[in-house]
């Protein structure tokens, strides 16, 4: 076995621990004297909030605690590479989605907890929501954060793009749109934290950036990283979605205003209001091609919905118009793409992290072009497909471990084989 892997069984380092039961995730935690906490989440995804009433709630038996911004006015907000959300949304403040926290309420049981949240009155003055991303872009539309809704743009710019586009036969225009998708990991988003004596605050929660985690969870609370412990029990799927800070910071917050354990179990309904989901995205592509099928230039205009808070949205979107050409050479490229807040849900890092989307909208541009030419779609992908020499977008030049063209070919006869029929 030793030095061979690819194409041998390899056993699972804790298959023993999953199959058996012993592996102990987030949901399996326990400890003496442990309460448990639920957010009450926004009510409007787009409002001001005028009153947040927690009397009646407070009286349910079993009640420990609920704690609102009032509580804790120096919370500092987080986030992955913009710091743009808050931990709770208070009187006078703005929701932006339907998964803000307005109040943590804690309690010996779950069931206790879960009624008093349903008894905590919340007004508010309801705003105009915004789904789509272009309707963001707009100038008269409402700004969801102070800084407006475009979070930022990136560029593009290789070669020619006037002459490329006067050096084709034919030009193509078309776009693309991708939806909403949640990771949907097996796990429901779960943890628990204690406050030890010396005043470190130990949180066990499914996540994937624990130094990440730590530091911004640190930062929100006003404590040194030194004092923040963050511990991974074993993880029922992630997918990117547990990059960003999800349950962590409230554990922390309960923790050290209750002093006891405190732990939370996200409904499969809260998790999807409330985390991260993978970009939305419109793609708008201009090709040039020659009769012949060679590309010789390709604009693109990429509009990322980064939803209410950015997360990793600057990355991915960047990421996306880095890839608009897919593996294909085109000599004269120019770009730019828009990441852009709405009221969605936030969206943030997911497998392939922008690339995904953009393979969608670049294969369907290829098969569209390879129709126009009545061309063989292959023989279109073969003619422009990368090789070593080849430069990207962004003008890296790719040096060595390009398969492209072997990997086309050996799909295109296992396809074959499988009796498939390319058209």
């Amino acid at each position: 076995m030793k030095g061979k892997v690819v194409g041998h069984s390899i056993p699972k380092v804790d298959a023993r621990e999953k199959v058996t039961g012993q592996a102990k995730y987030a949901t399996d935690l326990y400890m003496e004297n442990m309460v448990h906490m639920k957010v009450l989440r926004a009510p409007y995804p787009h409002a001001i909030i005028r009153k947040i009433d927690i009397s009646k709630a407070l009286k349910v038996p079993g009640i420990i605690r609920i704690i609102t911004k009032a509580d804790l006015p120096e919370l500092k907000n987080f986030g992955l590479i913009i710091k743009d959300q808050p931990a709770l949304v208070g009187i006078g403040e703005k929701t932006r989605y339907l998964g803000d926290a307005l109040a943590l309420v804690i309690g010996e049981k779950e069931s206790q907890v879960r009624k008093a949240i349903r008894l905590i009155d919340v007004e508010y003055d309801k705003l105009e929501v915004i789904t789509d991303p272009l309707r963001a872009m707009e100038e008269d539309a409402p700004k969801i954060h102070e800084n407006g809704n475009i979070v930022c743009v990136h560029k593009l710019d290789k070669g020619d793009i006037v002459k490329g586009f006067m050096e084709a036969d034919l030009i193509v225009y078309n776009e693309f749109k991708t939806q909403h998708l949640d990771h949907v990991p097996l796990q429901p988003d779960a943890g628990m934290a204690v406050m030890d004596e010396d005043g470190t605050i130990r949180i066990w929660a499914a996540t994937q950036w624990l130094h990440d985690t730590r530091v911004d969870v640190a930062q929100a609370l006003g404590m040194p990283v030194e004092k923040i412990r963050i511990i991974q029990p074993t993880i029922g799927g992630a997918f990117g979605k547990r990059e960003d800070v999800i349950a962590q910071l409230h554990l922390a917050i309960a923790a050290k205003m209750v002093k006891r354990p405190v732990k939370t179990i996200y409904s499969r309904e809260e998790s999807i209001i409330s985390t991260s989901k993978r970009h939305p995205i419109i793609f708008r592509f201009k090709t040039g091609v020659k009769k012949d099928g060679t590309l010789t230039a390709w604009e693109a205009t990429i509009i990322g919905d980064t939803g209410a808070y950015a997360s990793s949205g600057p990355a991915v979107v960047h990421k996306g118009l880095y890839h608009c050409t897919g593996p294909y050479n085109v000599p004269n490229v120019r770009g730019v793409a828009y990441t852009v807040y709405t009221n969605n849900t936030y969206s943030g890092a997911m497998r392939g992290f922008g690339a995904t989307q953009t393979a969608f909208a670049y294969e369907s541009q290829m098969d569209i072009i390879a129709e126009k030419l009545g061309m063989n779609p292959i023989e279109l992908r073969l003619k422009n497909a990368y090789q070593v020499g080849s430069t990207t977008p962004n003008g890296q030049v790719l040096y060595a471990s390009v398969g492209v063209k072997e990997t086309i070919i050996k799909a295109v006869e296992a396809f074959e084989r499988q009796g498939g029929v390319i058209k």
